[in-house]
């Protein structure tokens, strides 16, 4: 019998100069996941978030101590606010039309989390999104 394995590596470099090309700023972050073969590790697709609290839902085989968010408005109208299903009720985003939203997360700190909770401001929104396993250290 086979085995599935993902991987998810993110990196990018963020550098911020000023008007004479100085580099005033710059940083390189990288993540990956961990390798696993559980049947899902990876939660994609997208998703209709509602004015009343959308969930994006994670199963029980993601490390919900660590996942690897990352969230695209693809809608034109109004912003979306992100907020890690775990009781603490923190907005960790608030992604306006166009952006995105790339982090660690931490989807269980009270230990009543497995989800994230997407809510659009005025009226519902499209996002795209991935969530995967990350290391739990």
């Amino acid at each position: 019998m086979a085995s599935m394995h993902t991987t998810f590596t993110a990196s990018g470099t963020f550098t911020l100069t000023d008007e004479n090309g100085v580099v005033v700023f710059s940083y390189s972050p990288s993540f990956t996941s961990a390798t696993n073969t559980t049947a899902h590790a990876l939660y994609t697709g997208e998703h209709l978030v509602q004015t009343g609290n959308s969930q994006l839902e994670c199963g029980s085989d993601l490390n919900v101590d660590r996942v690897y968010a990352f969230l695209k408005h693809v809608d034109t109208d109004y912003a979306i606010t992100v907020i890690p299903d775990s009781g603490q009720n923190v907005e960790i985003s608030h992604i306006k039309p166009g952006e995105f939203f790339f982090a660690p997360v931490d989807l269980n700190a009270d230990g009543s989390g497995t989800s994230l909770r997407v809510t659009a401001a005025t009226a519902d929104q499209k996002l795209q999104y991935l969530i995967c396993d990350a290391l739990d250290n």
